[in-house]
């Protein structure tokens, strides 16, 4: 498998169209805080089921991969 399963701040940089690494550090913080996570680090799976996006979209989207 190519990439981990976790969320980094690179990917949700990516994600959310971002040059700011700050800003997406906050906003990886305030997905946590809102899940109530006790860890630093979410899978790609929680977030997209917390912002209600399609995996298989966000995942291809971050591997670079053609989405169908």
């Amino acid at each position: 498998m190519e990439g981990g399963i976790f969320l980094t701040i690179k990917d949700l940089m990516k994600l959310i169209g971002s040059d700011s690494y700050k800003s997406a550090a906050r906003e990886h913080l305030a997905i946590r805080d809102a899940m109530k996570k006790k860890v630093k680090k979410i899978t790609i799976k929680e977030y997209c089921e917390f912002e209600m996006l399609d995996f298989a979209y966000v995942w291809g989207y971050l591997r670079n991969k053609i989405v169908k």
